[in-house]
C-alpha cells in the first residue's frame, strides 16, 4: 500500500511529464506551421490548406519564435 504522499509525489512526476509532453507537442506542431509558410508562401495559404484561421496559425508561430529568443 502506497501512502497519500507517495501519490501525490507520482501525480505531480506525471503531470511534470505531460506538461513536456505538450511543449515537445507545440513546439512540434508551431516549426511544421513554419515550414507550410516555407513551402505555401504565406500564413494564409497554411491556414487555407488546414481548414483553420490565420491568426491561430500566426499565434502558435509568434509563441514559438518568442519562446527562441534568449
Amino acid at each position: 500500500m502506497t501512502t497519500w504522499k507517495e501519490r501525490h509525489d507520482e501525480a505531480v512526476r506525471k503531470q511534470q511529464a505531460a506538461q513536456r509532453a505538450y511543449q515537445d507537442a507545440t513546439d512540434e506542431r508551431a516549426l511544421a506551421l513554419i515550414a507550410g509558410v516555407d513551402e505555401l508562401g504565406s500564413q494564409a495559404a497554411v491556414a487555407r490548406e488546414l481548414g483553420v484561421k490565420t491568426p491561430s496559425v500566426n499565434q502558435a508561430i509568434r509563441a514559438y519564435e518568442k519562446k527562441q529568443q534568449p
